[in-house]
């Protein structure tokens, strides 16, 4: 990272820092921090219906894409988090989808197999979104920049490590990297792990290296955000990542980063817009 980047990178982030508002304290909007599930969920549902298209066969191969303004700030592929669960869908972060659109992103959101589906699990679930990344680079001419939640953030994150995958960048929110550590804590979503992988770190060590994600492999540009009171993914998940490309978000919670309404997010459309117009690393 050059000089002025990393000037500018550090002075986005004093920005940032200086504006989060302390833990349940209300925005201007009325929303209290930390957010809950129950209130991405609902979350108006109005806005640009998204055109859909295919790229796979199997039922939840598709893509909904929100084209943005004529003269589009990026292309984004968001990728929805869930714990790698069929019990979870995209349809939580169409809000986030239509915010960015309407900020001017051409905005590609993918469905892809996950456990419970056939072919879902290690590794048909990151080969969904090796093939939906493939699919929009062909559509828009342009590699798109992955912006993962979650068990998203792990997988925008490892399919960044694929060789000769179209990708601009990558921006993790609340993304888990270490599998291994991950399975290991209680809650529920850290007992996906090993159903995701469809084995134990004890019997099957190299599976659960391959799925993980490490700052050495990473070549990409990329950001990790996460919020300091967050309770599904811990800051260990970050641990390791070169400093100037990880920021906590203060009294935000796992889904503050979500919610198109909430300061944390207005700190992820920063991080986001400041990446991708303004560093090349």
């Amino acid at each position: 990272m050059s000089t002025r980047l990393a000037a500018l990178w550090i002075a986005t982030a004093l920005v940032i820092t200086a504006t989060v508002p302390n833990p349940m304290a209300e925005n201007s909007l009325g929303i209290t921090a930390p957010v809950t599930w129950e209130q991405v969920l609902a979350l108006p549902g109005e806005g640009e219906a998204p055109e859909t298209h295919r790229y796979g066969t199997a039922p939840q191969q598709s893509l909904l894409a929100l084209q943005g303004q004529a003269r589009s700030r990026g292309v984004i592929l968001l990728i929805h988090g869930g714990c790698w669960s069929n019990a979870y869908d995209r349809e939580h972060t169409l809000p986030m989808a239509r915010a960015l659109s309407e900020a001017g992103y051409a905005v590609w959101v993918p469905e892809y197999r996950r456990v419970g589906d056939p072919g879902g699990g290690w590794r048909g679930t990151l080969d969904d979104i090796i093939s939906s990344v493939r699919f929009v680079a062909h559509e828009t001419g342009a590699s798109p920049w992955l912006v993962g939640h979650s068990a998203g953030g792990h997988l925008s994150l490892r399919a960044a490590l694929e060789p000769d995958l179209p990708i601009a960048g990558v921006v993790g929110l609340a993304a888990i990297t270490n599998l291994s550590t991950y399975g290991a804590q209680e809650g529920s979503c850290q007992a996906m792990v090993p159903e995701f992988l469809a084995a134990s770190p004890e019997t099957d060590p190299q599976r659960y290296a391959a799925a993980s994600v490490t700052p050495a492999q990473l070549a990409t540009p990329f950001r990790l955000l996460r919020g300091e009171l967050d309770g599904i993914v811990g800051a260990d998940q970050h641990q390791g990542f070169d400093p100037e490309r990880v920021l906590q978000i203060e009294g935000a919670g796992h889904f503050d980063l979500i919610h198109p309404k909430t300061d944390a997010f207005q700190q992820v459309f920063a991080v986001l817009d400041a990446l991708i117009h303004h560093d090349s690393r």
